[in-house]
C-alpha cells in the first residue's frame, strides 16, 4: 500500500499553485496596468514619466501600488481643478 503525499503536506511553507498562481496573475495584471496608466498620463513631464516608469520596473510588487496611490493621484486632482473652471 503506498502513501501519496500532496506538496502541500510534504512542504507546508510552500504555497499550492492556486494560491499562488493566483498572487502571481493579480500581480502581473497590476503591473501591466501601471504602465499602461503611466504611459497615458498627460499631467506628468517625460521626465517624470520615465522616473515613474523606473519605480515600476524596478521594485515590480510596490512600484505599481505606488503609482496607484501616490502617482495618479496628482494627475486626478489636476484633471478635477481643470473640469471645475
Amino acid at each position: 500500500m503506498t502513501l501519496k503525499l500532496s506538496a502541500s503536506e510534504i512542504e507546508p511553507l510552500i504555497p499550492s499553485w492556486g494560491i499562488l498562481g493566483f498572487f502571481l496573475i493579480l500581480n502581473a495584471i497590476v503591473f501591466i496596468a501601471a504602465l499602461v496608466s503611466i504611459a497615458r498620463n498627460r499631467t506628468h513631464t517625460s521626465g517624470g514619466t520615465v522616473v515613474w516608469a523606473l519605480i515600476v520596473l524596478a521594485l515590480p510588487i510596490l512600484g505599481p501600488i505606488l503609482w496607484f496611490l501616490i502617482g495618479r493621484r496628482d494627475s486626478f486632482g489636476q484633471h478635477l481643478r481643470n473640469q471645475l473652471r
